[in-house]
């Protein structure tokens, strides 16, 4: 009896065994799953996120800087992803923004600035994702044309560009700068503008800026002097006139009735009276009697003058 009451003990013992076997195998394949399943979650999560991370190489967005013979630079872009926004700037200064409405390939071309510049580009895409270029640049452009002429008692300011021009600033002397914006300009290439000359020995200071900000400067010493003058008299039967002028009269033309006369430049000098001439060999008609008297003096200032007298007997 006590031999099978052993038996059954250990028939009882050995099921338990079994029991604790499958159970201890079976928690570890549980536990073995679950760090499987979370280095799984954990490597996807990660990738994800490096994705994120990461930004976008050149195989997905290539930008390339190329400086034309124009003075130009032309920015090209290949994209794998629709490109939303370009925005460049000159030495770090105010960015300029152009929208691409989600085009794989950009090519725009920008004005270079006179000399030694960095250029930065950079290009969002429609996710969001950005790319940024810097390369420096060498370039001769040079500032707006300048030119001044006296046109009378005025001078005149004559500015051309092959780029806009942005303003053009002006001042005598070391008066307060008068400056001109080019907003209200149809063609802002040019600018035509006529001022007085103050009287005396003066210097005008002209100052031309493009929209790249290339500037030119053009001084020039101007002596302003006001139109010769003329004066006729009559004596008798015979009239005469004067001429005087802040500066050397150069040429001396007048008609008389009709007739036309010159007194060149020689003739003056000659009379060591450089600033005042006087004619007195005109004879009076009966009648209206007509004189028109101009006078040019040595920097290009004319003057002129209309009189009628009539003459009886």
């Amino acid at each position: 009896m006590n031999q099978i009451l052993f038996t059954e003990t250990k028939k009882r013992n050995s099921k338990q065994d079994t029991k604790k076997i499958v159970l201890f195998f079976a928690i570890t394949i549980i536990i073995f799953g679950l760090i499987l399943l979370g280095q799984g979650a954990y490597a996807i999560y990660n990738k994800s996120k490096e994705k994120e991370d990461t930004p976008l190489s050149n195989s997905e967005t290539n930008i390339q800087l190329q400086q034309l013979e124009d003075g130009e630079v032309q920015i090209n872009v290949e994209s794998k992803v629709g490109i939303s926004e370009l925005i460049y700037s000159w030495n770090n200064e105010s960015a300029q923004t152009i929208s691409e409405n989600g085009k794989t390939m950009v090519q725009e071309q920008i004005e270079a600035k006179s000399g030694e510049n960095d250029l930065t580009v950079k290009t969002i895409d429609l996710n969001g994702k950005q790319i940024t270029k810097q390369e420096r640049f060498v370039s001769n452009a040079s500032g707006p044309n300048i030119e001044l002429s006296v046109v009378g008692d005025n001078i005149k300011i004559a500015v051309n560009s092959t780029s806009n021009i942005s303003y053009v600033t002006y001042k005598w002397n070391s008066e307060e700068e008068q400056k001109i914006d080019m907003v209200t300009y149809e063609d802002k290439t040019k600018l035509e503008k006529e001022i007085q000359i103050p009287k005396g020995s003066n210097t005008l200071k002209v100052t031309a800026v493009d929209v790249n900000n290339n500037s030119s400067e053009k001084s020039q010493e101007i002596k302003g002097v006001t139109k010769p003058k003329s004066a006729p008299l009559i004596r008798g039967k015979n009239i005469y006139f004067e001429v005087t002028a802040d500066e050397d009269i150069k040429q001396v033309e007048f008609t008389f009735n009709g007739a036309q006369y010159i007194i060149k430049e020689e003739t003056i000098k000659a009379s060591d009276q450089a600033r005042k001439v006087t004619y007195n060999r005109l004879k009076l008609q009966k009648g209206m009697n007509y004189l028109v008297i101009k006078t040019t003096t040595v920097s290009g200032i004319v003057g002129e003058d209309v009189w009628k007298y009539e003459y009886k007997k």
